[in-house]
């Protein structure tokens, strides 16, 4: 019994110690890693009469950084809603309530304006810090047009598909 119980440790140590050592290929390695998911965001706009989403997801640069994170989602934004709204600054405070200001460029359009709301809240909601959003908008002589602050169920956001 004594052999046995020996020569089956040995087997063991035999099989255990047989595979093949591959070395690494860094090259390989490095090109195949791919970014986990909390670092992409979709980067919503107002499209129309709804919400569009840019075709591919944006890698955040500096996703432990709440703040990078907030300027590389608005530097984004920004090319769609140039045109009719200029975005001005952001304060975040110690509760992560999210401060953002805009000036109006053109005419005050109530519809446009919910849209861009709206994508701007969906879009930076995706960061799992920021606890609210105040939105501020300002006319060209500084006064304020409109202050909203919205939380993760201030806007509902449906696709026309369900409805059918």
């Amino acid at each position: 019994m004594k052999r046995i119980c020996i020569l089956m440790l040995v087997v063991i140590i035999c099989m255990t110690g047989c595979g093949k050592f591959d070395e690494l290929d860094t090259e390989k390695n490095v090109t195949e890693i791919t970014a986990p998911e909390a670092t992409m965001v979709y980067i919503y706009y107002p499209s129309g009469d709804k919400i569009g989403v840019a075709d591919d997801r944006y890698q955040l640069k500096q996703p432990d950084s709440t703040a990078a994170s907030i300027e590389e989602i608005m530097a984004n934004i920004t090319e769609y809603i140039e045109d009719r709204l200029t975005y001005g600054l952001y304060m975040i405070d110690s509760e992560n309530a999210l401060t953002l200001e805009f000036t109006l460029t053109g005419d005050y359009d109530k519809e446009y304006y919910l849209l861009a709301k709206s994508a701007i809240s969906r879009t930076l909601f995706q960061l799992s810090d920021i606890s609210e959003i105040r939105i501020i908008l300002y006319t060209g002589d500084k006064a304020v047009i409109s202050e909203e602050v919205l939380n993760r169920d201030s806007i509902y956001y449906y696709d026309e598909d369900v409805l059918d």
